[in-house]
């Protein structure tokens, strides 16, 4: 067996193990995925939100929300943690609702989406919720025909989900990019049992394998267009990246999902999200990329904090704390 299949299939068993334990946590992910009957191209207009980084026009967009379980956020610590952690903020303790944004660039002559959000799929046990980054580009004027390059972090469902409906390219006139090792990770055959990891893999199916032919490689480090380069950040995936973007002396550091949830990320960087592929390797990138935020005061940006999900890193003891902060 070559040393990549090997490789890959020790993370499909890591990750099947890790998404078992979330979903014996609670019966919320135990059910089918939820599908739209819809184009999601309907789907009502929540929130967006521009602003300027130098020349570039950087527009958030809000596209869904989902709940887990909450204790797939510590998935690595005793049970029974996560409770009193949430319960300090006010917050529910036995589930979390996240939402995400996908995030639209315009520079130069390229209009750059950022992940497509969700389109018309919903996590298992989820009510549909999704799909609303059409009527956000709508808002602004932009048509998906007219996006020219859509850059993909990862290929988990609610990063992929809109690159294709119905086997049909969504954004037909773009230059899909995307980590080699992610297109070959999360198209491989899902098996038969209903879990989370087959549903992710089914999901990674379904959009990506419509798209292929139009996908190009990138790898860390390279500026994929113009201002926005590929910072490595694996361990939430095999691949997983997060973006820098710059422009007239102006920096963002897109952490993409290097945190998912905007409190238990920073604040307790070594807790585990259950479907973290390599949670040490998870670990060390949260480190080492809110250690590079706040040393260097970047403006940030992350695809499920709180709308619209900007803000600055600040350094704690041993930790750190999301800042969120109005940009124009």
């Amino acid at each position: 067996m070559p040393a990549h299949t090997q490789e890959f299939s020790r993370r499909r068993r890591d990750l099947l193990l890790g998404t078992g334990l979330m979903l014996a946590a609670t019966p919320l992910l135990t059910a089918s995925p939820a599908r739209a009957d819809i184009d999601p191209a309907i789907a009502p207009l929540r929130a967006v939100h521009s602003f300027h980084l130098g020349a570039m026009k950087v527009t958030m967009i809000d596209d869904a929300r989902f709940t887990f379980p909450a204790p797939a956020f510590a998935a690595n610590q005793p049970g029974g943690s996560i409770g009193p952690f949430l319960d300090k903020f006010g917050l529910p303790t036995d589930t979390v609702t996240a939402h995400l944004q996908t995030t639209l660039v315009e520079t130069g002559n390229r209009k750059v989406l950022l992940d497509t959000g969700m389109g018309d799929l919903a996590f298992p046990g989820n009510d549909l919720d999704a799909g609303r980054t059409f009527a956000g580009l709508a808002a602004i004027g932009v048509t998906p025909d007219q996006i020219t390059d859509v850059i993909l972090s990862h290929g988990h469902p609610d990063h992929v989900g809109a690159c294709a409906v119905k086997g049909v390219p969504c954004f037909e006139n773009a230059t899909y990019h995307m980590p080699p090792e992610e297109l070959e990770f999360w198209t491989q055959k899902p098996g038969d049992e209903q879990n989370f990891l087959n549903f992710m893999l089914a999901a990674g199916n379904d959009k990506l394998e419509p798209v292929r032919a139009m996908i190009r490689s990138y790898h860390s480090g390279d500026e994929i267009v113009p201002g926005i380069t590929a910072i490595a950040a694996p361990g939430h995936t095999l691949a997983h990246h997060a973006f820098m973007l710059a422009n007239g002396g102006a920096r963002l550091l897109h952490l993409v999902d290097v945190a998912v949830h905007y409190l238990v990320g920073p604040e307790e960087p070594d807790w585990a999200l259950a479907v973290e592929l390599d949670p040490d390797q998870a670990q060390a990138t949260r480190r080492s990329l809110f250690k590079q935020a706040a040393e260097e005061k970047l403006l940030v940006a992350a695809y499920h904090f709180p709308f619209p999900g900007i803000g600055r890193i600040v350094e704690m003891e041993n930790a750190w704390r999301f800042v969120p902060m109005a940009t124009a």
